[in-house]
């Protein structure tokens, strides 16, 4: 076997089967706004599968293409009435202040933002990037927890590539959600979970697979290689700390048509 490491979140779609298909639903709800390349290029082949749907990015949702400053506009549709009548609570809110200014001036508060997920198990955090990172192929992607200030959002990758993988290497161990695992079976892929000992029986150069931080296991390490030709993808987890390998799955297809 021969593994391969270096991949995209879509190029590993492409390799496992999973193509581009019609873009009406993309570009339905793109409005004005033009997608990074890297996040164009993925929600091209994600809307078509259910792999996602319980995973940190949006892809079928309502709020496919979404910005900060339309959550501000909704906040302020729901609360204005209030505010008229309880002046002392509208200066409590944060969007009141949004609500006394122009639009354009907004942007002397915070910068507005694409958001493109949240944390599924919970929803208390919202992934972004900022408007005027647009313009590049693969930003860097930002997170706002909602019990911060709506002008506190912090860096959280570099890129929305490995924003991408960070999210794939989550749905993959299956650690929260059987999604990934129940969607592949029904594509024909097997599973097996493996031990330790397991993993180091594979050919794999653990030193080449590229590890990301598990946003739902604060002390693990997640990553993933895939040989071609036997239509193998591994999912190993390390512990941080030890950096000792825990566990892995392993998804397996006879034929990729």
């Amino acid at each position: 076997m021969s593994f391969q490491y270096d991949f995209t979140v879509t190029e590993l779609l492409e390799k496992m089967g999973y193509t581009k298909g019609d873009d009406k639903i993309l570009n339905d709800q793109q409005k004005d706004i033009v997608l990074p390349a890297v996040l164009h290029d993925f929600l091209s082949v994600a809307i078509h599968t259910d792999l996602f749907s319980t995973s940190d990015v949006w892809v079928r949702k309502r709020e496919l293409i979404r910005s900060l400053y339309d959550d501000i506009e909704e906040n302020i549709e729901d609360e204005k009435e209030y505010w008229e009548k309880d002046k002392k609570a509208a200066r409590k809110s944060e969007y009141y202040r949004f609500y006394k200014l122009p639009k354009e001036q907004w942007k002397d508060i915070v910068p507005n933002y694409l958001l493109i997920g949240s944390d599924f198990s919970m929803g208390v955090i919202e992934f972004g990037i900022c408007v005027t990172d647009l313009d590049q192929d693969d930003p860097p992607v930002s997170m706002h927890h909602e019990n911060d200030s709506i002008r506190k959002w912090r860096p959280y990758t570099n890129s929305v590539s490995e924003f991408l993988m960070l999210v794939f290497c989550d749905a993959l161990s299956c650690d929260m959600y059987d999604t990934v695992m129940d969607v592949l079976e029904k594509d024909g892929w097997d599973n097996k979970l493996l031990s330790k000992d397991e993993i180091n029986r594979y050919a794999i150069d653990l030193n080449s697979v590229k590890k990301y931080p598990s946003f739902y296991d604060g002390n693990a390490l997640l990553g993933c290689a895939y040989e071609e030709d036997s239509h193998t993808l591994l999912l190993i987890k390390w512990n941080e700390t030890t950096g000792e390998i825990i566990s892995g799955v392993a998804y397996s297809k006879d034929n990729i048509s």
